[in-house]
């Protein structure tokens, strides 16, 4: 193979140019000059939500410069150890990256470190992770950031394959904006790839990783070929210009391995990669791994791969708004930029439908609204159902009688309206007159139900879904309260103390009266 910086012959097997000292490390696969071996943030994940199960430099719950709370170590990366933390000032969580021990004293490492700060700290976008601050802990610097809680993109591609068409094309709409916001400020990423984006808890995207990143005027030349092989652009492999499409390019990847699942460049080694990748060689066609692929956007990820820079689109935005459904003025207000005079002028004026057919539409739909406020007050169940107390109203009644039935304030309540199915199905089967609904506003009780429950614990069902059984009472102190819509009382159940803890109930001992008072009824003409 060839070196990637002087173009001399790399014996087989060699890890370095013996001319002018180029080194690649194949068990990270990153191309990096010698001397910065380990000057990489790009290996680090910035954030992670499994936690490593060894500790790490940290205990949790250790104090940090009386500001970070340490909870648990994240991961590591050639730059260094990324743990989670408590800003107990902000009052948030928040990620720290450190740098190892072994590179404090390496002037390059430490000025990379300091530049990733200073650059990622230039782009605030709701798809980019942010950067807030670097400090120093006993002679160790640490960066702190934003921490997402969620799953890196090749871990999720990895775990279930590709992402179906709507869920990519949200997905790659959020890259590309968070991508274009950074290009905005001049900055170019270098290493965008599935790993270097996470999927928040929300399954929105967010880049990370602004360790290679930097202003495009600021690159050396020995920084030009760090990067990940797999998804750098030719002119990256070959020390060539970098600009916005190389950046683009790699985006191409990334749409790639998207949309189908697999990566477009593998190989056994990284020596192999970069012969792979010097070799021309075009990745698979996405037709040809999933069938019925949307030409479209192969066509979008192919304008990307373009091994010409000028054939590539010139920016993120152009490539969110080639997407299916892309529209530019969309695409620039997602990457929080204005809309240019010349994007508003060349956004379609015009609709898909001739005007005829849409006028026709428009009446037809004002037609049907008309016919649904008619007719809706007449076919709506709850608009023949008195309700006469409002829910804030029929919760403190319901809450009251617990109180005077001798059940303390509760922990936690809930509340919710319920129907009486059986009474709408004895309706519907034995009376068939046109006015047979209307008969429900002075039915008693009425056809609804206010559910009201409390308990000296959290309310908490297996499926999140509350109900009369969910949870089951079988806490004491649990009590369940059912009105009618006038605030009437129609049934009361309450779990008592443990018999261990009191002497048994009679029924003599129950106040009956706050009951029959509750439900409306004169204890005088009941007898038990």
């Amino acid at each position: 193979m060839k070196c990637p910086k002087c173009q001399e012959d790399i014996p087989g097997g060699g890890s370095s140019c013996s001319a002018c000292g180029f080194s690649f490390d194949s068990a990270t696969q990153m191309l990096k000059p010698s001397g910065e071996a380990s000057s990489n943030l790009s290996e680090a994940p910035s954030i992670r939500t499994t936690e490593s199960s060894d500790g790490g430099s940290f205990r949790p719950g250790e104090i940090l410069a009386e500001r970070y709370r340490m909870v648990s170590l994240l991961g590591r990366g050639g730059m260094g150890e990324v743990y989670r933390a408590d800003d107990l000032k902000l009052g948030q969580p928040v990620a720290l990256k450190f740098l190892p021990d072994h590179l404090l004293s390496d002037g390059a490492a430490l000025a990379r470190f300091h530049r990733e700060v200073r650059v990622a700290r230039q782009v605030s976008h709701r798809n980019v992770c942010r950067v807030y601050d670097i400090g120093e802990i006993d002679g160790r610097h640490f960066l702190s950031m934003e921490f997402i809680k969620g799953e890196e993109l090749s871990s999720l591609l990895h775990r279930i394959g590709r992402l179906p068409d709507d869920k990519a094309i949200q997905i790659s709409r959020q890259i590309c904006a968070g991508l274009a916001a950074a290009h905005e400020t001049g900055i170019l990423h270098r290493d965008l790839k599935p790993a270097n984006v996470m999927i928040d808890e929300n399954g929105n995207a967010r880049i990370t990783d602004f360790g290679l990143a930097g202003l495009a005027e600021e690159f050396k030349a020995d920084e030009i070929g760090a990067g990940t092989p797999a998804y750098m652009s030719p002119e990256q492999i070959e020390g060539g210009e970098l600009t916005i499409k190389s950046d683009i390019y790699s985006l191409g990847l990334v749409l790639y391995e998207l949309f189908t699942g697999k990566q477009a460049f593998v190989a056994a080694t990284v020596g192999e990669l970069i012969n792979l990748r010097r070799s021309n060689t075009s990745p698979t066609t996405p037709t040809s791994i999933v069938k019925g692929f949307d030409p479209v956007i192969e066509k979008v990820i192919d304008r990307c791969i373009q091994k010409d820079p000028s054939q590539r689109p010139s920016s993120a935005l152009q490539v969110a708004a080639a997407l299916p459904g892309g529209d530019p003025i969309a695409a620039a207000l997602a990457a929080g930029e204005t809309p240019s005079p010349e994007m508003v002028a060349a956004a379609p004026k015009e609709g898909a439908l001739r005007p005829p057919v849409a006028m026709a539409m428009l009446a037809a739909f004002f037609v049907m609204l008309t016919a649904v406020v008619l007719v809706g007050e007449r076919k709506l169940i709850h608009s023949h159902i008195p309700f006469e107390r409002s829910p804030e109203i029929l919760r403190e009644t319901a809450r009251d009688i617990a109180r005077r039935a001798g059940y303390s304030e509760p922990l936690d309540i809930a509340h919710w309206f319920a129907l009486r199915n059986d009474m709408l199905d004895y309706i519907a089967q034995n009376d068939q007159s046109p006015d047979r609904w209307d008969k429900m506003k002075a039915m008693r009780p009425s056809a609804a139900t206010f559910r009201y429950r409390q308990s000296p614990r959290y309310l908490e069902a297996n499926d999140g879904r509350l109900g009369p059984d969910a949870p089951p009472r079988i806490v004491p102190g649990m009590v369940d309260v059912g009105l009618d819509t006038r605030g009437e009382l129609r049934s009361f159940r309450a779990v008592p103390p443990h018999i261990i803890d009191r002497a048994p109930t009679t029924p003599n001992e129950i106040e009956w009266s706050i009951f029959f008072t509750a439900a409306g009824l004169d204890q005088a003409e009941f007898r038990q």
